[in-house]
């Protein structure tokens, strides 16, 4: 198998590893409701993502057979193109633990994943439901360890949902117990309708040298010409079909501002893609790449179902310019991720029990 359009394809360091800047994101495995296809399908679709070069994938333990499938897929593979496929996994804790943190609990954690992955794990995020109850210290000075003593069964250590404020206490308690931060990166929402993340985590981005790994950098596909001049829609309709993401993100964009204001953002975004010859997504996703502390953007990708790999692949052949995000501010100003941070609180709240 060989690698196409690989030059193009921006990279950056997860760890010991180099990373596209576009991962595979395997979310929709976790629900019937966007759509199933078969094995060979699945197989087809997941060999043009590699071949393209897009050969970091995003899932988790609760993504149904996500991991199952595409460690089957990866050790189908050839052993030189093997070696170049990233797994990157989630073990997400939504409840109380049943039992102590020791070492031997936390390995067996890491063990599982890499079972069902039938190898390696490049990159393992951790979820923890509740910040009050601080065992997450201590488990996560525990899968450094493991990723230090044990890079054959994992490579690098991220957190997933996690707010500013806590990331900082990961990073502060690591460097005290451990000596080194020992984590590399942060999965979180971030768009140009969910911008939070300016307003305190890319500063702590920089100052512990984490990156961030983002969805929901479509906004469930509302930021796309498929909706540019389309009246507000009824998202239980339906006759509209829309995806439960896409649900998520229309209240995302209410909480943001009215269908006027994304219909101006929208505006603006197509005008900057007829100049590119890019797609309104491009633009969108090319904004999200554009701040520093972003690592990859990652892209839902519902296998066998439908594909945009082509179209994603653009995002690689233009940088914006100075004048076109002063463009984008004018109709998307900073004072709004501000105004969304007060609102809704941080970004990583999504999916933890708030107190």
């Amino acid at each position: 198998m060989s690698f196409g359009h690989v030059a193009c394809i921006e990279q950056f360091k997860l760890g010991p590893c180099t990373a596209p800047r576009l991962f595979n994101g395997l979310w929709q495995m976790s629900s019937p409701a966007w759509g199933s296809a078969s094995s060979a399908k699945q197989d087809i679709a997941l060999t043009e993502l590699v071949r393209c070069g897009l050969v970091g994938t995003d899932m988790a333990d609760h993504y149904g057979d996500a991991e199952l499938i595409y460690g089957g897929f990866r050790n189908r593979l050839p052993s030189e193109v093997a070696d170049r496929v990233l797994a990157s996994t989630k073990w997400c804790i939504f409840g109380p633990l049943e039992k102590p943190v020791t070492p031997e609990f936390v390995l067996e954690a890491v063990k599982e994943r890499s079972r069902r992955l039938s190898g390696r794990v490049e990159l393992l995020q951790f979820h923890w439901h509740d910040y009050s109850s601080k065992e997450y210290l201590q488990i996560l000075a525990e899968l450094v360890k493991i990723a230090k003593a044990q890079p054959s069964l994992v490579s690098a250590i991220g957190l997933c949902n996690f707010d500013t404020e806590h990331t900082v206490e990961v990073c502060e308690y690591l460097l005290k117990h451990l000596g080194e931060v020992g984590i590399v990166s942060n999965q979180v929402q971030y768009s140009l309708i969910d911008s939070r993340p300016t307003v305190g985590m890319a500063a702590t981005c920089e100052k512990y040298g984490l990156k961030l790994l983002t969805y929901g950098s479509f906004c469930g596909g509302f930021l796309s010409d498929r909706w540019l001049g389309k009246p507000s829609p009824d998202v239980y309709s339906e006759s509209l079909g829309l995806t439960p993401s896409q649900r998520k993100y229309y209240d995302m964009i209410s909480t943001w501002g009215s269908w006027e204001e994304l219909q101006a953002l929208l505006q603006t975004l197509r005008r900057i893609a007829e100049k590119y010859d890019v797609s309104t997504s491009n633009i969108a996703t090319r904004w999200v790449l554009d701040h520093a502390e972003v690592g990859a953007v990652i892209v839902g990708t519902r296998l066998g179902v439908s594909s945009n790999v082509s179209d994603n692949m653009n995002v690689f052949s233009f940088k914006l310019s100075d004048e076109d995000m002063a463009a984008i501010a004018v109709v998307n100003p900073p004072e709004k991720a501000k105004a969304l941070f007060d609102r809704i609180g941080d970004c990583g709240g999504e999916y933890r029990k708030m107190h």
